[in-house]
C-alpha cells in the first residue's frame, strides 16, 4: 500500500492469518504445499508484493516491496511537532528549539516540512534571542518555498539582529508580508515590525517603540504572549540604550529629584539601563536596590516587581543571582505582568542546573500550602516538562488537574492534545486513549480549520488502532469540511476503506476527487489496484493502472512512483495470463530505470524497482518454459543483489517452479537454502514451514524428516507467529506416524502456552482425537475424549466444519459406549443446528458437509434399526435434498426401502 507513513507496522497476511485470520485448513494429509502456493498466489500469504509508502513528498520509500508494513514515524513526528508548538506557546523556547531541531534532523520530511519547522526553529530561537540562528533557519528555506511567515520571521531576525538593518530592508521584508494570510499569533510580531519600522524612517517620532510593544501586547492572543512582548520591550530597551555619560548624569539628577514620587520609577528605569550599557553594571543595581528598600521611594507594588524583574536582565537570567531573583518575584510578587514573564524567563533557562531548578521550583510552588495565581500555569509547565522527559504518569496527573480544577484556562485545548500525545508516547501506544482525549476536545467550540485537523487526527488514532471503519468516519467529516486539495486526506481516507474492505466507497471517493493532489491521486490508486488484485480482481486493476498511465506524465509525480506503477502493471498482466510482449515491456523498463542518471532516482528506489524486474523477469522465464534460463536469472539476482527482498523471495519462486513439475525434493532444497544463506530473513520461518510441507508431499519415509525442519523453526524463530502453526504440523504428522502419544504432548503444550490464541480450538480438536485413537478398551480416555469433543460442540464462535466433526465424533463415543439414545440425540442437535439452520448451512464448507452427510447416515441406519424405514428414508432424502457427499449411498438406502415398503 502507499499507506499514510505514519501507520505503525502491520503483521504479514500469514502471520496476522495465524492469529485469528490464516487461510490455513486443518489438513492432515499430503498435498500441504500445493495449499500454501494457492494462498500465496492469492495474495494470502507473504509472497505478493506489496510495496508500502508515504505521504505526497515524504521521504523515498526504503522497505523492499514485499514489505507490508509501514512506519508509524510520521505520524509522531506531527504529534512532536505539535508539542513544540505547545512549548514555543507556553514560553518553553529551548524545548522547542530541540523538538523543532529533532524533527529537522530526522528522516528527510519533504520540503513543505521542512519550511515549516525551519520557521517553527526560528520563531524558537528568536524568542531566545538567537537571531543569526533565526536567520541560519530562514535562509535555508529555498526563496520559492517561502511564505508570509518566513518572511515575517525573517524580518523579526534582521530588526533583532541589528548588524545592517537599515529601514529599507525591513521595508522591503515587510512588504512581502499579506497581513490576512498571518496567523493570529503572527500578527502581534507584524504590529511590532511596523511600528518599529516607523521608529527607523523616523528617528525622531517620540515613543515609536515603546507604542509597538505595547500594540504587540495589545493583540496578543494569551496572557503569556502578552507577558512575552513586554518582558521582549524591556530585554530590547537594555540591549538598545545610548551609552552616554551625559545622559547617565542628566538621568540621576531626574531620579535625584523625583524621589519620592510616581515620576521616579520611569527615570530611575531608564537610568539604570543607561549605567548597564556604561558597564557599570554594579551602580545600576544599587540605585535598584536603593528603591526596593526605602519606602519612601515613590516606588509602589507594581513598579516594585518590574524593577525586580529589570534587575535580574541586567544580572542575567541564567546566573545563580538571576534565578534567585526570578523565583522570589514569582513567589512573592504582587503585578501579573511581572510575575508570569518571570516564570516564562525561568522556563525558558537552559543550563542543566538552571532546569534542575526550576522543577524544583515548580514542585515547591504546586506543593505548597499557600495559592498562587500562576499555579495553574505552573501545572500546565510541569506537565509539558514531565511529557518532554518522558514521564507520562506525572504529565497525565497535571493534566487531569488542570482539567478538574482549571476549566478556563487559556490553555486547556492543548491540556487535550497533551493528554492525547502523553497517550501514544506509552509502550504499546494507547491509539484508542488518545482518540478519545481529542474527542473531548472536538465537543468544544473550535474553528472549523482546528475541527478539521482534529477530525484527521482521531482518524490517524483509530487507523492505528486498526479500527478502519471509524477512522474513515473520521476521515469522511475532515473531507467533507474541506478540501480535497488538503494533502494526505484522500490518501487517508482510501486507505481506511480499503483495509476495512469498502473497495467501492474508495473507488467512488477517488473517481470524484477532481482537486485531490496528483500525486496522492496516483498513491491511491496504487493502493486500490492492489485491493482488487487481493479480492481477485486483476482484470479491473489492470484496466485502471493502464488508464491512469496512459492519461499523462504528471511533473508533479516522482519518477519512482512512476516506475512502480508501471512494474506493477507488467506485474498484473503476469497475473492475468497477458504475457504477450511482456517480456519485452519488463526488459523497456529495467533499461528505463537503469538509464535515469545519478541522482534523479534514490538510490534505494532504483535498487528496489530494479530488483523486483529481475524477479518478474525471471518468473516469466520459468513460465515461458524456458526453465534453464529462468534458473540463471534467478542465480544472477542472488549474485548481484544478495541482500534484496527480492533475492530472498527468489527461492521461493523456484520453489514454487519445483513444487508445480512434481520435484518436491528440488522444492525442499530451495527452501531450506533460503534459511541457510538468510537466516535472519523474515521469510527464513515460512520457507522453513513449507519446505516441512515438501518433505510431508514426498511421502511417509519423509515425515520424520519434516518434523525436524518444523522443530528447526520453533527452535530458531521461538517468537515468530508461525510457531503455532508449525506445532500442528508437527503434531498431524506424528498422528500420520501413529505416535498419538507424542502428538497429544504437543497439542497440550500448544494449548497451554497460547491460552487465548484464536485457533486454539484446532489443537483442542486433534487432542480429542489423540484419546480417541488411544482409548481402545480404556474407558477412562474415551470418556476424556467425549468431554472435549461435546465441549467444542458447544464452543461459541467455533467455525461450523469444527462443530460438525465434535458433534460426529462426540456421538461415535456415545455409541461405543452403549448410548445409542444419546448420540442420536447429538446428530439430531447437530444436524439442525448446523445444516437446517439456512445461515450455518450456507458456511458450511467441504469438511462440514462431509461430516453432516456422516451424520444423516448414522441417524438413517439407527432408525432403521428401531423399525421406522419411511422416517430413515426422509433422512437419506436429506443427502440428496442438501447436495451433500454419499448421494450413491443415500439413493441406494433409499430406493431400498421404498422398494421394501411397497
Amino acid at each position: 500500500f502507499y499507506c499514510p507513513a505514519w501507520a505503525q507496522p502491520e503483521k504479514t497476511l500469514c502471520q496476522a492469518g495465524v492469529a485469528g485470520l490464516n487461510p490455513f485448513v486443518h489438513i492432515m494429509g499430503p498435498g500441504n504445499h500445493a495449499v500454501v502456493r494457492c494462498l500465496r498466489g492469492a495474495g494470502l500469504l507473504l509472497a505478493i508484493p506489496l510495496l508500502h509508502g508515504v505521504l505526497p513528498g515524504q521521504a523515498p520509500l526504503t522497505a523492499n516491496p514485499e514489505e507490508p508494513g509501514y512506519s508509524r514515524g510520521v505520524f509522531l513526528d506531527e504529534w512532536k511537532e505539535s508539542a513544540a508548538d505547545r512549548a514555543l506557546q507556553s514560553g518553553l523556547a529551548g524545548l522547542a528549539e530541540r523538538l523543532y531541531g529533532d524533527l529537522l534532523t530526522g528522516a528527510g520530511p519533504d520540503a513543505a516540512t521542512r519550511a515549516r519547522l525551519a520557521a517553527g526553529r526560528a520563531a524558537a530561537r528568536i524568542a531566545r534571542q538567537d537571531f543569526p540562528g533565526a536567520r541560519a533557519d530562514l535562509e535555508s528555506v529555498p526563496e520559492g518555498e517561502r511564505t508570509d511567515v518566513h518572511h515575517l520571521y525573517g524580518a523579526v531576525a534582521l530588526y533583532g539582529d541589528g548588524s545592517a538593518v537599515d529601514a529599507a530592508a525591513l521595508r522591503a521584508a515587510l512588504d512581502g508580508i499579506a497581513e490576512p494570510a498571518l496567523r493570529a499569533e503572527d500578527k502581534p510580531w507584524f504590529y511590532l515590525l511596523t511600528g518599529l519600522l516607523a521608529e527607523l524612517e523616523n528617528p525622531e517620532a517620540p515613543g515609536s517603540r515603546e507604542a509597538a510593544f505595547e500594540r504587540a501586547a495589545g493583540v496578543a492572543v494569551s496572557a503569556e504572549q502578552a507577558a512575552f512582548f513586554r518582558s521582549l520591550a524591556l530585554r530590547e530597551a537594555i540591549r538598545r540604550a545610548p551609552a552616554d555619560e551625559a545622559l547617565a548624569k542628566t538621568l540621576r539628577r531626574e531620579v535625584e529629584a523625583s524621589w519620592g514620587s510616581p515620576a521616579a520609577f520611569s527615570f530611575l528605569r531608564e537610568h539604570a539601563v543607561v549605567l548597564h550599557q556604561l558597564g557599570r553594571v554594579a551602580e545600576a543595581e544599587r540605585w535598584i536596590d536603593r528603591a526596593l528598600s526605602d519606602p519612601r521611594s515613590g516606588i509602589g507594588a507594581a513598579e516594585r516587581d518590574q524593577l525586580l524583574l529589570l534587575r535580574v536582565l541586567l544580572q542575567g537570567i541564567d546566573t545563580v543571582g538571576g534565578r534567585a531573583a526570578l523565583r522570589e518575584l514569582v513567589r512573592n510578587g504582587q503585578d501579573r505582568g511581572a510575575t508570569l514573564p518571570a516564570l516564562q524567563l525561568l522556563a525558558g533557562v537552559e543550563s542543566e542546573l538552571g532546569k534542575a531548578e526550576f522543577a524544583d521550583f515548580l514542585n515547591e510552588m504546586i506543593d505548597g500550602a499557600a495559592a498562587h495565581p500562576l499555579l495553574g500555569q505552573m501545572h500546565y509547565l510541569r506537565s509539558e516538562l514531565a511529557l518532554a522527559a518522558g514521564d507520562a504518569e506525572q504529565a497525565e496527573a497535571d493534566a487531569r488537574l488542570l482539567l478538574e480544577q482549571y476549566p478556563g484556562l487559556e490553555q486547556i485545548d492543548n491540556v487535550y492534545r497533551m493528554f492525547a500525545f502523553s497517550a501514544l508516547q506509552r509502550s504499546p501506544p494507547q491509539y484508542r486513549a488518545a482518540a478519545d482525549f481529542l474527542n473531548q476536545l472536538r465537543e468544544r467550540e473550535l474553528p472549523g480549520g482546528r475541527r478539521r485537523l482534529l477530525d484527521r487526527l482521531i482518524g490517524d488514532c483509530y487507523f492505528l488502532k486498526g479500527d478502519y471503519a471509524d477512522a474513515a468516519d473520521f476521515y469522511r467529516s475532515a473531507r467533507n469540511s474541506g478540501s480535497d486539495a488538503e494533502a494526505g486526506l484522500l490518501l487517508r481516507l482510501a486507505t481506511a476503506e480499503l483495509r476495512d474492505g469498502q473497495v467501492g466507497a474508495a473507488i467512488a471517493h477517488l473517481d470524484n476527487a477532481d482537486s485531490a493532489p496528483v500525486l496522492e491521486r496516483w498513491q491511491v490508486e496504487w493502493n486500490l489496484a492492489r485491493a482488487l488484485q487481493a479480492r481477485g480482481d486483476v482484470e479491473t486493476a489492470l484496466e485502471r493502472v493502464g488508464r491512469l498511465l496512459e492519461s499523462s506524465a504528471d511533473a508533479s509525480v516522482p519518477a519512482a512512483l512512476d516506475l512502480r506503477l508501471r512494474w506493477l502493471e507488467a506485474s498484473l498482466r503476469m497475473k492475468a495470463g497477458l504475457t504477450d510482449g511482456l517480456p519485452a515491456r519488463v526488459d523497456a523498463l529495467l533499461s528505463r530505470i537503469e538509464s535515469f542518471p545519478e541522482g534523479l532516482l534514490e538510490a534505494e528506489d532504483a535498487r528496489l524497482l530494479v530488483t523486483e524486474s529481475l524477479l518478474l523477469q525471471a518468473e516469466l522465464l520459468l513460465d515461458s518454459g524456458d526453465a534453464e534460463s529462468g534458473r540463471r536469472a534467478l542465480s544472477l539476482l542472488r549474485e548481484s543483489h544478495a541482500e534484496s527482498g527480492a533475492a530472498e523471495r527468489s527461492f521461493l519462486l523456484e520453489a514454487d517452479f519445483y513444487a508445480v513439475a512434481g520435484n518436491q525434493e528440488a522444492a525442499q532444497e530451495t527452501l531450506l537454502a533460503l534459511t541457510q544463506r538468510h537466516p535472519q530473513s523474515r521469510l527464513a520461518p515460512q520457507a522453513l514451514l513449507e519446505a516441512a510441507l515438501a518433505a510431508e508431499s514426498r511421502g511417509s519415509d519423509h515425515h520424520a524428516e519434516a518434523v525436524r525442519i518444523l522443530e528447526a523453526l520453533v527452535e530458531n524463530y521461538p517468537e515468530d507467529p508461525l510457531v503455532f502453526t508449525a506445532k500442528l504440523k508437527q503434531g498431524d504428522l506424528l498422528r500420520l506416524m501413529n505416535d498419538f502419544t507424542g502428538a497429544q504432548i504437543i497439542y497440550e503444550n500448544l494449548i497451554n502456552r497460547y491460552p487465548e490464541h484464536p485457533r486454539q480450538y484446532v489443537a483442542e480438536l486433534a487432542r480429542a482425537d489423540c484419546l480417541l485413537a488411544q482409548a481402545r478398551g480404556d474407558a477412562d480416555k474415551l470418556e476424556k475424549a467425549a468431554r472435549l469433543y461435546e465441549r467444542l460442540t458447544d464452543l461459541p464462535g467455533l467455525p461450523v466444519d469444527f462443530q460438525a466433526e465434535a458433534a460426529c465424533k462426540w456421538a461415535f463415543i456415545l455409541d461405543k459406549r452403549g448410548l445409542p439414545e444419546e448420540a442420536e440425540a447429538v446428530r439430531t442437535l447437530a444436524v439442525g443446528r448446523l445444516l437446517l439452520d439456512q445461515e450455518n448451512a450456507l458456511r458450511l464448507g467441504g469438511a462440514g458437509r462431509y461430516w453432516m452427510a456422516r451424520a444423516l447416515l448414522d441417524l438413517g441406519s439407527r432408525l432403521e434399526e428401531r423399525g421406522e424405514p419411511a422416517e430413515a428414508r426422509l433422512v437419506y432424502r436429506k443427502i440428496l435434498a442438501y447436495n451433500l457427499p454419499g448421494q450413491n449411498l443415500a439413493r441406494q438406502r433409499s430406493e431400498r426401502l421404498q422398494a421394501s415398503g411397497e
